[in-house]
């Protein structure tokens, strides 16, 4: 395909989420990318040193022109946007709500990768929501962006499910992938007109809020199932919250069992992990992370951890 018939391209997006789509598109012959905007750099580890998102080294691994205002609306960033006369806008995980100024520049469309099936879960933190309320499945959606908050039509949408054996990042790793490709064919079939937007129903929408410190405490109280869904729905970032002996414990994998007592009381300890009483049920802690510690195995944690015949996870 010459270089006059490939569809020009701007991507929108930050976190490392958005480099999968980023490199499908520069790897398929249909596209050009003439552009990417990303987040201003940030300070990121123990010497606070700025440091450039995800997409944003990504890009420049690929030698595309990198934009990075600070608000995308700037009368500088429309203007600049519009001259690069644009067939699609791609926004994945950008981290701004886009002004009706920038949405309408794109010839064809301007396409929005969700991480959620549509319209349920519209919001900040799709992947973890899914997670956390027990969904079965989730997925991806392409959609025609819209002004509103995860509004607009869906192009095309993906599902995939979600096992006892996954935790967020999983999932979330999974996800970016199967997007990438899921963005490809959205915006090829929607060139050659094979598609349709199709418009969402409002009445079934629900919010997916961001993560608060109130969503990492650990319940033991609830139902092994939900303990089990707690843990590895905030595994690996930001991971779930409990005490043991009065120190900070992060548990990132815990599955459910058989076993009873009093919930959070230890009812075992062996090469397998850690079974923790719940409300009903009990789960096995297998991975964790102590306070000031690296991850380790629960198995690992315990040969350090003397655990007394009354310990307890609060």
């Amino acid at each position: 395909m010459s270089a006059e018939t490939r569809l020009r391209v701007v991507f929108m997006g930050t976190p490392d989420f958005a480099v999968p789509t980023l490199t499908a598109l520069v790897g398929h012959p249909a596209f050009t990318l003439v552009a990417v905007v990303t987040q201003p750099d940030k300070p990121r580890g123990r010497g606070k040193k700025l440091a450039p998102s995800p997409v944003k080294a990504a890009a420049l691994e690929r030698n595309i022109p990198v934009l990075q205002p600070v608000r995308a609306r700037e009368p500088e960033t429309v203007a600049r946007l519009t001259e690069l006369v644009p067939d699609y806008l791609v926004v994945v995980a950008y981290g701004q709500i886009l002004p009706k100024e920038i949405l309408s520049i794109p010839r064809l469309a301007p396409v929005n990768l969700h991480a959620s099936l549509l319209p349920r879960w519209r919001g900040a933190a799709p992947i973890h929501r899914a997670f956390l309320a027990g969904d079965a499945i989730t997925g991806a959606c392409a959609m025609v962006m819209e002004e509103g908050l995860d509004t607009g039509p869906t192009l095309l949408c993906e599902q995939t499910s979600i096992t006892d054996a996954d935790t967020v990042g999983a999932l979330h790793d999974r996800m970016a992938v199967s997007g990438g490709a899921l963005m490809v064919r959205a915006l090829l079939a929607y060139r050659d007109g094979a598609i349709e937007p199709r418009p969402q129903n409002d009445a079934d929408a629900t919010y997916a809020a961001k993560l608060t410190p109130a969503d990492f405490a650990v319940d033991w109280a609830a139902p092994a199932e939900v303990v089990s869904r707690t843990i590895r729905g905030l595994s690996p970032y930001p991971a779930a919250v409990t005490k043991l002996g009065g120190k900070t414990i992060k548990p990132l994998f815990a599955r459910v069992t058989d076993g009873a007592g009093s919930p959070g009381e230890v009812l075992a300890v062996t090469r397998d992990g850690i079974t923790v009483a719940c409300g009903s049920g009990a789960v096995i802690v297998t991975s964790l992370k102590p306070e000031g510690k690296p991850i380790m195995s629960a198995h690992a944690f315990t040969l350090g951890h003397s655990l007394p015949p009354d310990s307890r996870f609060d």
